[in-house]
């Protein structure tokens, strides 16, 4: 069965897809990490499904950029899991997101530097970050990738998730002409008012927009299920998944 592999952050893995009108918060905290209702819901799935397709997920609530390059260099270069018929779908979420390893816990921890509350968080954000540096190392390790895959004969699409990421050079597989899930659902191509930080708590134009539309649900602003039937729309417009080329 042809694979969809898809990388990102909680968008893609369905965050609060479960989320009914008139739920309280304590009803939605009860569900929204819960695994079988975002498979059941995201559109990753609803693209599988429609497509005869199998979804390998690699996507992760709060994951940072790094955590999800990590996990695509441990798939495809050190366990070799690769098919040339597959199709990747990768999502891009905030630079200021981070992943360091943890040698007391054994293990490797996604941090927020918006987090003031965590020392590393405040400890980078005060001394070590830069956006700009932060956004052309991104870009340089999505040209690797896309070599990467060109060779192995993989099609592979990028996407912006919040943010609408404007790189020194062209990706040119970086689709919805680089425009971002938050800024196709709610129509809005003009320029963010500020880089969301793509944590629960950050608001802009863009969220506020679709939080009164009733796109995202009111507490943590993640798509509805009838949010992720729209975005799995957008793909189909964009992506022909029978031979994984663009339309």
């Amino acid at each position: 069965m042809k694979k969809l592999i898809t990388f990102g952050d909680s968008w893609v893995w369905g965050v609060g897809s479960g989320f009914t009108k008139g739920m309280t918060k304590n009803e939605y905290d009860a569900i929204k990490e819960d695994p079988a209702i975002a498979d059941k819901n995201c559109f990753r799935r609803l693209l599988c499904e429609e497509h005869g397709m199998e979804n390998i997920n690699f996507s992760e609530p709060a994951s940072s950029n790094q955590r999800q390059f990590r996990l695509a260099s441990e798939y495809f270069l050190r366990d070799g899991s690769i098919e040339k018929d597959s199709v990747v779908l990768w999502g891009l979420t905030s630079v200021y997101r981070l992943e360091y390893f943890d040698s007391v816990r054994n293990t490797f921890k996604n941090v927020f530097l918006s987090d003031g509350e965590d020392t590393v968080s405040k400890l980078v954000a005060m001394k070590m970050f830069d956006e700009a540096i932060e956004t052309e190392r991104l870009f340089y390790q999505i040209k690797l990738f896309n070599s990467f895959f060109a060779q192995q004969g993989v099609k592979n699409y990028w996407f912006n998730i919040f943010n609408d990421h404007k790189f020194t050079g062209t990706v040119d597989n970086l689709i919805f002409d680089g425009s971002s899930l938050l800024s196709e659902i709610t129509d809005d191509k003009q320029p963010n008012d500020k880089y969301h930080l793509s944590n629960w708590h950050d608001t802009d134009r863009k969220i506020v927009k679709a939080l009164e539309s009733g796109m995202v649900n009111p507490f943590t602003k993640h798509p509805t299920k009838e949010t992720n039937k729209k975005i799995a729309e957008l793909f189909d417009k964009t992506i022909n998944f029978k031979t994984g080329d663009l339309i």
